[in-house]
């Protein structure tokens, strides 16, 4: 990505003829139209292809096209990259060969939002540009010996208050869930956190975090890392945290997002009060579900394979279960249920003691940056813009069967 001095890029966006392109239309993309609409630059076109799947046509009244749309337009055009999964809509630019491709980085910076009407609220705003940042860092600083990371998703149960049939963590294949333990997690987390360099988000899931009757002990451990910028919680709102559960909610780090499945979140209204009353941070969202939370050999192609991975939206999700590191919560859970074949180069052990610092952070980057596809891919119906969509949270009253996998 072209990273100009910002009064260098500006000067240069004002006086070309090409097209302004922003590829993203969420809240990164929104952000960025804000930004450059604030320093006078008209943004001719959005660029979205989940949006174009689904017939939007327009965002702030510009029209939306497709990445294969953007062959057709002057090939001087410039591209500003405004979602977070940069790792993902990079190589998608360049394969196409667009030259004038640039971060959002210096652009947020150089912007006070706090003076536009963006729609987002001001943590919000501070949380997408962070996680944007951290994404760009974590690009650059790959193959350096900085180790940063955007995200790492630590499963501390196995168990959830709810049964939801199609859920993508595969939690509904779970006969007798259990909770992560205690020693093995906290190990692994000091192994992970003594080679990387910062962390942006450290996302608690589970199954039901707040299931786990010693969950404040599993936050107030992240908690004593620096490195580490912000913890999320996730939560359906079924269960409320009580005692130390409930006191370590009151850092400033810490955010909890709260998944809305409507009557089946039953404890909602009571968990946002109680939150509010304690000025703890979180947001309340309604989720988009895609058919991707099943176990079924998709008897792909290689090069089916390759692009199902290049177009998940999960690939940047490290997972850390049982005391081992996967790429996704897929393939970490559909490992430990050994509901798929077995795949070493997928696997990173924490707990394995005679790795060296240097080893240790050397298969994390191979496992972080280097795959093709996993093993996991094989089994997963994908986690893009394609996938089917479907109705969030039916619920099922028994664990489901795991098929037997093909090889």
């Amino acid at each position: 990505m072209i990273n100009l001095d910002f009064d260098h890029l500006v000067r240069e966006l004002k006086n070309s003829k090409a097209p302004l392109v922003v590829f993203g239309t969420k809240k990164v993309g929104t952000l960025t139209y804000h930004a450059l609409n604030n320093l006078g630059l008209k943004v001719d076109y959005f660029c979205d292809d989940a949006e174009q799947e689904r017939n939007k046509k327009s965002f702030f009244n510009i029209p939306i096209i497709s990445s294969k749309e953007l062959k057709n337009l002057d090939p001087e055009l410039n591209i500003f990259i405004g979602a977070w999964v940069v790792y993902h809509i990079l190589p998608q630019l360049q394969k196409i060969k667009i030259d004038n491709i640039h971060s959002c980085v210096n652009l947020f910076k150089n912007t006070n939002f706090s003076e536009l009407n963006t729609g987002l609220t001001p943590h919000e705003i501070k949380r997408r540009i962070d996680i944007y940042k951290a994404e760009c860092d974590t690009l650059e600083n790959r193959d350096q010996s900085e180790f940063k990371l955007k995200y790492v998703d630590i499963t501390v149960t196995e168990a959830c208050s709810m049964k939801c049939e199609s859920c993508s963590n595969l939690m509904q294949y779970y006969l007798k869930p259990r909770n992560s333990d205690l020693d093995m997690l906290f190990k692994s987390v000091d192994k992970l956190m003594k080679v990387t360099n910062s962390l942006y988000e450290f996302k608690v899931v589970g199954g039901e975090p707040f299931v786990h009757k010693q969950i404040g002990k599993v936050i107030n451990k992240l908690l004593t890392y620096e490195t580490i910028k912000e913890i999320v919680i996730y939560t359906n709102a079924t269960v409320i945290p009580k005692g130390e559960n409930f006191e370590c909610l009151k850092n400033d780090k810490i955010f909890i997002e709260i998944t809305d499945y409507g009557n089946l979140s039953k404890r909602r209204d009571e968990l946002i009060k109680l939150l509010k009353e304690n000025n703890i941070r979180y947001t309340s969202n309604i989720p988009i579900w895609t058919d991707s939370g099943t176990l079924k050999f998709q008897n792909a192609s290689e090069e089916q394979l390759v692009e199902k991975f290049n177009n998940c939206c999960m690939t940047d999700k490290t997972t850390i279960l049982n005391g081992k590191l996967y790429r996704c919560p897929y393939s970490a859970n559909a490992h430990n249920l050994n509901a798929i074949p077995p795949n070493n180069s997928d696997v990173v052990d924490l707990n394995d003691d005679n790795k060296t610092k240097d080893e240790l952070k050397n298969e994390i980057r191979l496992l972080h940056g280097n795959k093709k596809y996993l093993e996991a891919c094989k089994h997963c119906n994908g986690r893009d813009h394609l996938a089917p969509k479907i109705k969030a949270a039916i619920q099922t009253k028994l664990p489901l069967p795991i098929p037997k996998y093909n090889n």
